[in-house]
């Protein structure tokens, strides 16, 4: 794909009319996407075949879509999708989190895991709660065993347990 030089100059969006701004604003959130789909972009890439109107619409798009949580910034203007977050949520960095998440694939109570991971039983009750409020892990409802949770998805909790094994990471940096 050619991009640089031959890319059309953007319009500005905020002088665009009304009308144009939501359309070119709507094609470039699905143009962004259909992309992304396919793996990581450069910025340029993805600016490569748009309207000067669209081009226009580029930036804001690009942030919209990064402050929902769909994207996310790789590096060197490199964008990809972030398919394992819900689109509305921003992706947000909790290493506690995570590692509390991560460890009920093989742990189910608050104690259990407090003790596998060293922290403290409020840290990982406050952990799950906000796992819990994010949707992404439930207390079993089985009276004769409470406080135990579960990763509300089985998809989730095999790519967990998988780690990063069969994905594949690609050197985006220039070589030479």
């Amino acid at each position: 794909m050619k991009f640089g030089g031959n890319q059309p100059k953007a319009r500005v969006f905020r002088k665009l009319n009304a009308q144009t701004q939501r359309e070119a604003y709507q094609a470039v959130l699905q143009h962004v996407r259909t992309c992304l789909n396919r793996g990581p972009y450069n910025v340029l890439e993805l600016r490569a075949n748009l309207t000067p109107e669209e081009a226009g619409a580029l930036p804001l798009a690009l942030t919209t879509l990064a402050q929902a949580g769909e994207i996310a910034a790789l590096g060197h203007s490199v964008y990809a999708r972030v398919p394992w977050m819900p689109a509305t949520r921003t992706v947000k960095t909790s290493p506690i989190e995570d590692l509390v998440f991560a460890s009920l694939t093989e742990h189910e109570t608050p104690t259990e895991i407090a003790s596998w991971l060293g922290l403290t039983l409020a840290v990982v009750r406050d952990s799950l709660a906000a796992l819990e409020q994010a949707g992404l892990v439930e207390e079993r409802l089985d009276p004769r065993r409470p406080n135990r949770y579960r990763i509300v998805s089985p998809h989730m909790a095999k790519h967990i347990r998988q780690g990063a094994q069969d994905r594949t990471f690609t050197d985006i940096a220039r070589h030479g």
